[in-house]
């Protein structure tokens, strides 16, 4: 879907559908007759303009728009950001539905939007027009939307939400797609044409690589499967920069938990388990779009599958790390914890000022946190500080969980230096705790997004699968470093 700014006379225009969110109370509807015939029905309480109600008038006469589609916002005063957002991925939709390939969306006189929540209706309307690639869709989305509003540099503000919005579906796309589709190649070729036609640089350290680099924890977690592995760079560098940020993703295509076999109830969901190295790629295809001017920023992803076969690492192995620390393996379903420990100890060969690193690494933190936030885990304050502000303003949210010396202690291990598990007690707070064993004293966030990636209900008009979360996070955090 591509993005344009109107003006006033587009909302009046001969096009398929026009939109207009309305809150309650009066107002000027602003689409001609069609717009006095919608003002009645309001007047009436037909249409109340409740939070996310919905009301379609089709045209009786010709010219001005064939139909009109009344998103109701509710109160004026309470409108926030994120019901703006959902109005937009409302408009799209039924957009779709009604056969509209060009939609024109504006707001009823008595609602006025800020540059911010002007952002967030851009947002809704390109989420709304991402398509499972696979299956083939009833409905297409409208391939334009016109936004009318009075905000100051509305063409740029619209520019910026479909570039870092388009990161998002990518990443949505990746996460939907099966195991057997989307394998650590594909992943490998996807990072590869997001950094060629971004023009960022791109290295893939295949499984030579790896052992030659000695990254004994990514091939340990590989050696139970037929297909390769590999640690991904992808690098973003403005003429001058102040800081370095190191996005490290989890990317294990399938997790089958190797020879601690995961049950069968829901082991189609662990084609999943890739969506923190699916956001990191979508949010390298968002940064060479909007090109902050400040930060190098190094997109680090560690792939591979886990899977049980006769050479499948086992518990009780011990594994050494690129970092030369030692793991003993607990369980080999907590392989994720064991892959980004090479990869975060890749991001501190950049000298970073910070790794932030995305991961669906433990169902504990779905249990403690549902599908409403990511578990924000570090030692940093100012870095906990930068990523709940940005948290506040893109409406993905995150909640700052402790990270105490006690959870440190109990991954030490009897045989080797850490143990990749600690039992079910506090286990989003125990990974987190192995994590920062290999950030080197860098300033290390961790976002546990095992719930926050990926629902399989419909939620608030968004459709079931991968939600992409984190891109819209870091890249707002990115932009504001």
């Amino acid at each position: 879907m591509r993005l344009t700014a109107g003006k006033s006379s587009d909302l009046d225009s001969k096009v398929p559908l026009v939109v207009l969110l309305v809150p309650e109370g009066k107002g000027s509807l602003r689409a001609g007759p069609l717009g006095k015939r919608a003002e009645g029905l309001v007047k009436s309480k037909a249409f109340k303009a409740k939070k996310a109600e919905t009301l379609v008038v089709h045209a009786e006469s010709s010219g001005g728009p064939r139909a009109l589609l009344l998103v109701g916002m509710g109160k004026a005063k309470e409108v926030t950001r994120a019901l703006v957002r959902r109005a937009g991925l409302i408009a799209g939709t039924r957009g779709a539905a009604l056969g509209a390939k060009k939609i024109v969306v504006g707001t009823a006189s008595s609602l006025e939007l800020d540059q911010e929540a002007l952002g967030a209706l851009g947002e809704g309307l390109v989420l709304s027009a991402y398509r499972y690639p696979v299956k083939k869709s009833d409905s297409t989305p409208p391939g334009q939307a016109v936004v009318v509003s009075g905000v100051r540099g509305a063409a740029a503000v619209l520019k910026n939400a479909q570039q870092v919005t388009e990161g998002t579906n990518l990443a949505r796309e990746l996460g939907d797609l099966p195991g057997n589709l989307c394998d650590p190649n594909h992943l490998k070729s996807i990072a590869r044409k997001v950094c060629t036609a971004g023009k960022l640089r791109f290295k893939a350290h295949d499984k030579a690589a790896l052992k030659r680099m000695k990254m004994g924890g990514i091939l340990a977690v590989n050696a139970g499967s037929d297909l390769p592995c590999y640690i991904l760079e992808m690098e973003y560098k403005p003429a001058r920069y102040k800081k370095t940020i190191c996005i490290v993703g989890k990317g294990l295509t399938f997790d089958a938990g190797g020879i601690s076999l995961k049950p069968a109830g829901g082991m189609e969901e662990m084609k999943y388990d890739m969506c923190g190295a699916a956001a990191t790629i979508g949010l390298m295809k968002a940064v060479a779009a909007t090109k902050p001017k400040d930060v190098r920023v190094i997109g680090i992803v560690g792939t591979t599958e886990n899977m049980p076969s006769g050479s499948a690492y086992k518990p009780g192995d011990v594994v050494t790390t690129g970092s030369g620390k030692t793991i003993e393996v607990i369980n080999t379903d907590a392989e994720g914890r064991v892959v980004l420990s090479d990869a975060i100890h890749l991001a501190t060969k950049f000298e970073p000022d910070a790794i932030i690193d995305m991961a669906t690494l433990t169902g504990a933190v779905v249990v403690a946190l549902g599908h409403e936030a990511a578990g924000l885990f570090s030692k940093d304050d100012k870095l906990v500080a930068r990523l709940e502000e940005a948290a506040a303003r893109t409406d993905e949210k995150v909640w700052h969980m402790p990270s105490y010396e006690a959870y440190d202690e109990a991954v030490k291990s009897k045989w080797a230096d850490i143990r990749n598990s600690a039992g079910r007690d506090a286990g989003s707070c125990t990974a987190a705790a192995f994590l920062f064993n290999f950030s080197g004293g860098v300033p290390h966030a961790h976002l546990d997004v095992a719930g926050a990636a990926w629902e399989m209900a419909s939620k608030e008009d968004f459709p079931p699968g991968a939600r992409g979360f984190g891109v819209r996070l870091l890249h707002d955090a990115l932009a504001n470093w």
